[in-house]
């Protein structure tokens, strides 16, 4: 008995010509068939989506199974802003100036960060003189358990508290 690895190719062996089945092709027109195949070719996608969302879901914790599907309340009942004040070292007189900008733009001035701090209605990051930070504070008077649940949202997304600004607000 000879193996394969031993076995010499020569003339004896002979592979037999087998012709290829002819396949009847279907009468679709030319718009049918580009549908049938964009319908080939996308759907594994969907699958893959699918199957991952399930693996990854047997890695979640169900804390995090949880905050997924539950809709987040407590950023309704949060009013988030920007606030801007002149810097510290900036000469009295640009700080007016800031002042009278924020007056002239229509702005509300914010007494709570400082006194020439004001409210803009856009974002004013990187503007040199000007310090700007967010603050985020209640909407309205929460209950308890709200309070309790705004202290403990804020302090995971490590958001220090802000009482100039007013009751439980908080830096972002």
């Amino acid at each position: 008995m000879t193996y394969a690895s031993t076995a010499i190719a020569g003339p004896r062996i002979r592979v037999p010509h087998v012709a290829m089945p002819k396949l009847r092709s279907l009468r679709l027109s030319p718009r049918s068939r580009a549908l049938v195949m964009m319908g080939i070719m996308i759907s594994p996608c969907f699958l893959a989506d699918t199957i991952g969302y399930c693996v990854q879901r047997l890695f979640n914790t169900a804390n995090q199974i949880a905050e997924r599907e539950a809709p987040d309340t407590m950023l309704s009942q949060i009013s988030k802003f920007d606030v801007a004040c002149p810097a510290t070292d900036t000469p009295l007189a640009a700080q007016e100036g800031w002042a009278g900008y924020a007056d002239h733009q229509g702005w509300p001035m914010y007494p709570q960060a400082g006194v020439r701090c004001f409210n803009p209605d856009r974002n004013l990051r990187g503007v040199v003189g000007l310090k700007v930070f967010s603050v985020a504070c209640p909407t309205a008077v929460l209950s308890a358990l709200d309070q309790r649940r705004w202290v403990a949202y804020a302090a995971d997304h490590d958001w220090g508290p802000y009482p100039q600004a007013g009751a439980g607000c908080v830096d972002p």
